[in-house]
């Protein structure tokens, strides 16, 4: 399988009622023209989840290292806004996530003003 794409949802002063994505096995793609991504994760597993936000980042043929968020049982993390320069992939708009655990877990691609 390959990773699947979920689309932003536009955060707004009315309101924002967002929809959630499963988590993955092979991980998730968003787009992040302008960085202004932010990620809404929520895990409903007892299970620690290891978010992986991949770094596109490279200078010198050095790699910066991957964003690692954990988040326990039962519990949610806000994670950006997203820097563009920092965590889109070489050549491309695409910010990849990547999860240690996918039973439970859920996640919304916000677009902040």
């Amino acid at each position: 399988m390959a990773r699947v794409a979920i689309a932003r949802q536009q955060v707004s002063d009315a309101g924002l009622t967002p929809v959630y994505s499963p988590a993955n096995l092979d991980g998730h793609l968003v787009e992040n023209s302008g960085g202004r991504l932010v990620l809404h994760v929520r895990n409903h597993g007892e299970e620690e989840l290891v978010l992986t936000i991949r770094s596109g980042y490279n200078v010198s043929g050095l790699k910066l290292e991957d964003r690692r968020v954990v988040i326990h049982g039962g519990g949610g993390q806000f994670i950006g806004p997203l820097k563009a320069e920092v965590y889109n992939q070489p050549g491309s708009s695409e910010v990849w996530i990547d999860y240690s655990v996918t039973d439970g877990v859920e996640v919304a691609a916000l677009l902040i003003p």
